[in-house]
This record gives structure tokens, C-alpha cells and sequence, in this order.
């Protein structure tokens, strides 16, 4: 008799089939099962109680199970915050797909997350390990409200990419090393978008993409190996697993925008990083003439637009990418949302840098004559211009215990020496 070998959909630990509740972490197998929303990095941690209780009030991250303390005890945000309509859509499709869903879970199952981790070839950050990113990373899975922080890499092979990869219970974040050179609310808004990538289950189907689909330099596109091709029957068969593939690329990364504009509140830091990002120039953008480009953006929603982007990308266009998220900027919504997460995440008030006093300038020194009173002997300084003259001066002695007035006859002023005259 065959024992089928499953693996739990919570921890992926392995089971005989007959068990209904894992060993290891005590979820339900089979029907009872339900996948979690956010990604498991383990239960009952000896570090923190698996839910902070063992942490030290003013720590916000566990490092051993790597569990955040959410930004305030009544914080939650739920992924409708900042998910795409077309977005839920896009996964529903996939979904009802029967052999790419199967696929995609197997993939995810067989291989797990340290094959994927290892493929990215990066350096893996931590508290120690470039800690100013990774301070941000926590700040941003906070905000758009993940229990766990992925594991977050910089990949020399990404460059000017980043992507978001795992299952549906855990995920890890690689950067690209150019993206480093962005700074302050500009990398937060670029790690913001792969936190909401996380939080709204992109990391499956990312996968799916990535190695399924095969890994792809740029934007794929489903005339990529030219019209003829695509008119065979065998692109049109691939083209079947491509299209939803592509579709859902492109409402992912509205998303995962709008996650990102949770998180910095600023639509200018949104539209810089993305012309930087999408031109793959720092100082080109700076000479965009704004005016230009925001009639750029109204135009975005032309037909024939509409129908480059389906056919030849699956990163929507960055015209109307920024013009959705001036929508959603401008929304109720948007801003409700900014008012709750300012509170927990207020920004430091500015320091009240206090200015040395200017000391006052000094008058520059007279020449003085030093004379000292007949009367109690005390030291006195007069100016030499009051005694230039030929006429007496009084001088009141400063002692106010004296406080004699001496009448200073001025010297005369020695006759000149005669000139020698040599013969």
C-alpha cells in the first residue's frame, strides 16, 4: 500500500495523508484547511511568543521568526485599502485556470521558498546587514499591515528591477542594487510597493511568472518573437497561458502603486520614482517639463493605447499607471486611509536648532593711559585722545568708595630732536 506524502498548507511540513491536523503548527488538512492570508514563518517562537508577548515594548520586529508588532493595538488595514479592482479580478481568472493553478501550487510546494531565495544570488538584509533599508522595509510591512516581514534581498542581477516571490504562506522581496541610489520617502515608496505585492498574494503568482513562464530580461510581450510567430498555432496555445499572465502583471503593479503611495502620502515622490525608475535615468527625469507630462497622463486612456499595452507589455505604461494613482490620491478613500496612518506614524516634528548668540562686537582698543589716584592708590585707564589736548582734564577715580575727581594737566609734548646735518 503507496502512502501519499502531503505537505501542510500553513508550515509545509510533511504528513502521511491520514492525519487531520499537522504536528508541527496544528492546522487542518483536507477540506477543513484554509491557506492564510499572511505569510507563516513559524508559531509559538521562543523569541517573541510568535505574537510579541516575550518582546520588549519599544521592539516592533522579531528577528528570529521575524513577526512585526502592528503600528498600534487597534491598527489593521485590509488589502481593499489599496487593491486594484482589476487586480481581484485578474487573480479570480488565473485561479479558475485548473492546470495553471495546479501548476503554480506545485511549483510552489515541490520547489519552496529557499530554492527561490537562492535564485535571486543577493545579499540578504538584517539589522546588521545595510540597516537604513532595512529599517524601511519594517516601516513599510507595517503600514500596509503584514504579520510577518518577508525576506527582503539586494540582487546584482535585478539592476533596475525588484520582485516579490514565494507562495501564498511566505514571500521574499529582492531589490535591485541600482534601486539603492533612491533615498529617504523615494525607497520607501519603491519598498512600500513590494511590501503590498506581499500583503495582496502576488508572491504565487509572481512566481508562476517568473519561472513558469520562464524569467524574461524587460517587459515581456506576446508578439516578443514577431507576428508570424504569434499567428502559428503554438503561440496562440501559449499565448492562451499569456495573456491572463500578462493581464494580471500589469493590474499587480496598480497595486502595488497604490501600496506604495500608503505608505510616503506623496504623489510627487510617486511620479519621480517612477519616471527615474521607468526611464532608468536619476537625472533625466529632473528635466521633464511637468506641464508636458501631465497632458502626457490625460491622454493615457486613448483606445489604441489601451491596446499597445495588452499586446506589448506586461508593465503597464507609466502614463497611465501615474494617472491612476492621481486618482486614487484624490480619493476619500486615499486619504482616510493617510489620516489613520498618520496618527500611528507621525512625522518628527522639526528640531528647533537653537543659534549660538552673536556676541556683540568688541570696539576696537584705544590707547590708553594708565594713571592711579593720589587719593586710595586705584588704578586708573585714560583714554590718551581725552589727554591730546593742552587743557586740563577731570578724571573721576572709578573706586566708589573715593570717587575723587583728579584734574590731569596733559603732558607737553617734548620739543623735536634737531635734524643732524652732515657736511
Amino acid at each position: 500500500m503507496t502512502v501519499a506524502v502531503v505537505a501542510c498548507p500553513r508550515c509545509n511540513a510533511p504528513s502521511d495523508g491520514t492525519a487531520r491536523f499537522c504536528t508541527q503548527c496544528g492546522s487542518a488538512f483536507g477540506a477543513a484547511a484554509v491557506l492564510p492570508s499572511q505569510p507563516y514563518y513559524g508559531m509559538g517562537c521562543t523569541s517573541c511568543g510568535g505574537d510579541g508577548s516575550r518582546l520588549a515594548a519599544n521592539k516592533v520586529y522579531c528577528p528570529t521568526c521575524r513577526w512585526l508588532r502592528p503600528l498600534g493595538d487597534n491598527y489593521q488595514i485590509p488589502v481593499d485599502a489599496f487593491l486594484w479592482r482589476l487586480d481581484a479580478d485578474a487573480m479570480n481568472t488565473l485561479t479558475s485556470i485548473g492546470p495553471l493553478n495546479s501548476a503554480a501550487h506545485g511549483l510552489s510546494e515541490k520547489i519552496g521558498r529557499p530554492w527561490f531565495e537562492a535564485s535571486v544570488n543577493g545579499l540578504r538584509l538584517s539589522e546588521q546587514q545595510l540597516p537604513d533599508i532595512f529599517e524601511l522595509a519594517i516601516k513599510a510591512a507595517r503600514i500596509v499591515g503584514l504579520q510577518y516581514l518577508p525576506e527582503i534581498y539586494i540582487s546584482g542581477q535585478q539592476m533596475w528591477d525588484s520582485v516579490t516571490m514565494g507562495s501564498q504562506t511566505s514571500s521574499f522581496v529582492a531589490l535591485g542594487s541600482v534601486l539603492t541610489n533612491f533615498r529617504g520617502d523615494d525607497l520607501l515608496y519603491l519598498i512600500g510597493r513590494e511590501m503590498g505585492h506581499a500583503r495582496a498574494g502576488h508572491a504565487l503568482w509572481n512566481t508562476v511568472v517568473q519561472l513558469l513562464a520562464g524569467r524574461q530580461p524587460g517587459n515581456r510581450s506576446l508578439m516578443s518573437d514577431g507576428m508570424l510567430s504569434f499567428l502559428s498555432p503554438s503561440k496562440l496555445i501559449e499565448s492562451g497561458i499569456n495573456a491572463p499572465l500578462m493581464a494580471w502583471q500589469r493590474h499587480s503593479a496598480i497595486t502595488a502603486d497604490r501600496a506604495g503611495l500608503l505608505c510616503v502620502g506623496d504623489l510627487e515622490v510617486a511620479r519621480r520614482v517612477t519616471l527615474q525608475w521607468t526611464l532608468h535615468s536619476f537625472p533625466l527625469a529632473a528635466r521633464i517639463n511637468r506641464e508636458a507630462w501631465m497632458a502626457q497622463e490625460d491622454a493615457s486612456d486613448d483606445s489604441a493605447m489601451a491596446a499597445s499595452e495588452f499586446a506589448m507589455t506586461s508593465t503597464p505604461y507609466a502614463a497611465r499607471r501615474l494617472k491612476l494613482a492621481r486618482e486614487f490620491h484624490a480619493s476619500a478613500e486615499f486619504q482616510g486611509w493617510r489620516r489613520v496612518i498618520e496618527h500611528w506614524t507621525p512625522k518628527p516634528a522639526p528640531q528647533n536648532v537653537q543659534a549660538a548668540p552673536v556676541a556683540p562686537k568688541t570696539p576696537p582698543q584705544q590707547d590708553m593711559e594708565k594713571l592711579t589716584c593720589i587719593s586710595c592708590k586705584t588704578v586708573m585707564r585714560v583714554p590718551k585722545a581725552k589727554l591730546a589736548g593742552t587743557e586740563p582734564v577731570n578724571v573721576r577715580c572709578p573706586n566708589p568708595d573715593c570717587g575723587k575727581v583728579l584734574k590731569i594737566t596733559p603732558k607737553k609734548p617734548k620739543p623735536p630732536k634737531p635734524d643732524l646735518v652732515s657736511d
